[in-house]
This record gives C-alpha cells, sequence and structure tokens, in this order.
C-alpha cells in the first residue's frame, strides 16, 4: 500500500513497545524506530493519503466500505469494526460486531424476506489445516443468494468450493428425498435448482496457501 500512497505512517504495538515507520511516494523516510512503550496493547495502526498519481479517483466511498467492512464483521465472529468517517461536520459512525458469525450474515441478509424454517443451518468442518464454514437458510422467493469467501476475500464467480458445495447440497437433499419415499410419494424429481431455489447462503474457507486465477 506504501507504494500508492503520497504518504503513510504506520505505527505498530508489540512485545510492550512502540515502532514508527514513515513512507513518501513508497520511499522510508527513516528505519524503523522505536518510539515509546505500549504496555498491554497491540496492534497496527496505518494512516495514508491515496495517490492521485495512481488512482484516479482518491475519495471513499462510505457505503463501499460500509458494506466490506460489514462482511468482515461477520466473517470473523466477535471482531469489533469501527468505521468512522470526519469529512464533514456530520460525523458519521458505524460499530460492527455480530458474535452470531456466518448465522448472523445470512439473517441479515434475508432480514426482509419470509424464512421456511425456523433458524439457519450451520456447519463447520477443519481438515488438513483448511476450515470450510457454511450457514444456509431457506426464504419463501425463487431466488438463489450464495455468497463465497476464501481468507475473508469474495469470490464473485464462485470456484471449486462454490461448485463442491453445490453438488453436495443436491446429494444430501435429494437422497433424503428418496430414502424417505418423499419423491415417490410427490411423484418428482429434484434438480439441483429446486434444492436451491430460496437459498441464502454463505460460504467461507480459510487456505493457509491460497492459490487464485483470474
Amino acid at each position: 500500500r506504501h507504494a500508492l500512497s503520497v504518504w503513510l505512517k504506520l505505527k505498530i504495538r508489540r512485545q510492550g513497545k512502540i515502532h514508527e515507520m514513515s513512507f513518501t511516494h513508497g520511499v522510508a523516510d527513516a528505519p524503523l524506530k522505536e518510539t515509546g512503550d505500549a504496555g498491554t496493547e497491540t496492534g497496527t495502526e496505518v494512516s495514508f493519503m491515496p495517490s492521485s498519481q495512481t488512482f484516479t479517483m482518491t475519495e471513499f466511498d462510505y457505503a463501499t466500505l460500509e458494506h466490506r467492512l460489514r462482511e468482515l464483521a461477520f466473517l470473523n465472529s466477535g471482531v469489533r469494526i469501527l468505521l468512522t468517517d470526519k469529512r464533514h461536520s456530520d460525523i458519521r459512525q458505524e460499530e460492527m460486531i455480530y458474535d452470531g458469525g456466518l448465522e448472523a450474515f445470512v439473517a441479515f441478509l434475508d432480514r426482509a424476506k419470509k424464512p421456511l424454517v425456523e433458524k439457519p443451518v450451520s456447519i463447520r468442518g477443519e481438515k488438513d489445516g483448511i476450515t470450510v464454514e457454511v450457514a444456509m437458510w431457506w426464504n419463501d422467493s425463487y431466488h438463489e443468494n450464495v455468497l463465497c469467501f476464501t481468507n475473508n476475500i469474495p469470490q464473485r464467480d464462485g470456484g471449486t468450493h462454490m461448485a463442491g458445495f453445490r453438488g453436495a447440497l443436491t446429494r444430501q437433499i435429494t437422497s433424503y428425498a428418496d430414502t424417505s419415499g418423499i419423491t415417490k410419494k410427490e411423484k418428482v424429481t429434484l434438480t439441483g435448482d429446486d434444492c436451491r431455489e430460496g437459498l441464502t447462503a454463505v460460504l467461507s474457507v480459510k487456505v493457509p496457501d491460497p492459490k487464485f486465477s483470474s
């Protein structure tokens, strides 16, 4: 980010000390230096001014930031994110913290819709260091809304985890319908589209060493 900014300032609180460093147009003004005691506080503070030489638009859109930060708050249950806009006399502020995780996410997405089941279905699993979480809720609409994330990064076009989720969901629902006798009794054949009708779902995968292609 420092190479894309007119200036950037870092303040790092770690191991009881505060370290600071600044950059101008991507070039360090001075080496990282210790500037004080941090006590028990930890974390990194980043302040920067985007460069108009790199970006055609340098003004931040509040709605875009709020949307993305809200996604991160849902995807990281219990994390508190505070968005404050002090550019105008009327200061805007939004606090986002959701202990419900992905279940709260789908409930938020479907807040204006009528649910067909009492509460979202939530599943979590881990294997070979990869964590997979999904929350599903069906409503009375005909629209499918599935959001995919890898390491908190949205995949608008889906991916292998989206394909795997859809395939597994179809197999489980059609298998239950067949073994319970529903399909025979109603004389119907279920398809994947039938299973996902009215579905709102959030699929999140945490991968140690992801490989992205675009």
